[in-house]
């Protein structure tokens, strides 16, 4: 009944529709200091199983066709009117694309802080093997504890979804059977 029949895309699109529900009550429980200006929570998405009944919700991986959309979003400066200091170097090409990053792009954040990062340190060859103790902790950037707010956050949100789900599949055999 729901291979290749009116039944499966109407299954499909009750899917579709739950998941985009889970979706949005996770990305709006996700909250920042910032409020988010970049708009990092919008990097959260679903996935249609287009073959089998199914999907899932996700932080999004890296995805050619849905990067490169930029971001103009610039950080308030801190500085009054008239005063004097900050950087007064242009930025350059690499800082500026960094800065930029889309939505889309900014996942590997929501990644860092649901699984957290091992200490970075800064420096390359010889200098990153530098016993941090003995050099005065130049070059430690510390690291970020794992939240796992996205197992919290997901779950309820998903168990509604399949709830919800159940109610409307019942609904939708008994209007095929009546």
């Amino acid at each position: 009944m729901t291979v290749d029949s009116e039944m499966g895309k109407r299954l499909r699109e009750l899917i579709f529709q739950q998941l985009k529900a889970a979706r949005n009550s996770i990305s709006e429980s996700i909250k920042f200091d910032n409020g988010d200006p970049r708009g990092t929570r919008h990097s959260v998405k679903r996935y249609i199983a287009s073959k089998y009944l199914g999907g899932v919700v996700s932080i999004a991986s890296y995805n050619a066709k849905a990067s490169g959309n930029r971001s103009s979003y610039e950080a308030p400066r801190k500085l009054q009117p008239g005063q004097r200091g900050g950087n007064r170097r242009p930025r350059s090409g690499t800082t500026q694309r960094y800065l930029s990053y889309g939505p889309q792009d900014r996942a590997f954040i929501l990644n860092w802080v649901n699984a957290g990062t091992g200490t970075r340190v800064s420096g390359f060859g010889r200098m990153r093997k530098l016993d941090l103790s003995k050099t005065g902790g130049r070059g430690n950037r510390g690291s970020i504890a794992a939240r796992n707010f996205f197992g919290t956050l997901g779950g309820p949100a998903m168990q509604k979804a399949v709830e919800n789900l159940g109610r409307m599949i019942d609904e939708e055999f008994d209007k095929l059977f009546k």
